[in-house]
């Protein structure tokens, strides 16, 4: 083989070494969240690989967290803040008004069909905006719930994944490699 042909072939080599180096590496650091590994005692690209695989699944084993499935967070789901009333609150009032429409009058001497007539329509109102207030406040606060589950579904990834990096680079660093 000639000299020029023989430095072809080293330098090929080298840069496959290089690009199976580097691709592992940038595999590992997409997944690992921009850590970047460096074999300190001269392993190969082939180890390194091996190394980094079984140092993820440790880690993973150790956070209890794995990067590749993190916690899905729930997303809040739109809910119309102003909803109806619920049905029948406006019939259910309406029989309270009329009822209490009807014994005021009894006391009172009036036209008992006339005042059981204004009660059922004051209790069919006020039934239905206390039951579409009821409503309202509930959809807040169930919106306010799906925020404050993703918020922790988020810190709870945050935290895992620190866990998991922590773990990843003592296991790296055990095994020979420098990790940033």
């Amino acid at each position: 083989m000639t000299q020029s042909h023989l430095a072809t072939s080293i330098i090929g080599k080298l840069g496959l070494t290089m690009m199976l180096l580097l691709g592992a590496s940038l595999s590992q650091t997409v997944s690992a969240n921009e850590q970047f590994v460096f074999p300190e005692q001269g392993q190969s690209a082939e180890q390194q690989q091996l190394d980094e695989s079984s140092c993820d699944a440790w880690a993973i084993e150790q956070s209890h967290y794995d990067p590749a499935n993190p916690q899905v967070a729930v997303t809040p789901a739109t809910t119309d803040v102003d909803q109806g009333a619920e049905r029948g609150s406006g019939m259910r009032g309406a029989m309270a008004g009329a009822a209490t429409g009807a014994v005021v009058a009894e006391f009172g001497d009036d036209d008992r069909s006339d005042a059981a007539q204004n009660g059922a329509w004051v209790g069919a109102v006020a039934a239905r905006r206390q039951s579409r207030r009821a409503n309202q406040q509930q959809a807040k606060q169930q919106v306010a719930a799906e925020q404050q589950a993703v918020q922790a579904a988020e810190q709870s990834n945050a935290e895992g994944q620190q866990d998991f990096l922590r773990a990843r680079a003592a296991c790296l660093e055990a095994k020979g490699y420098s990790v940033k």
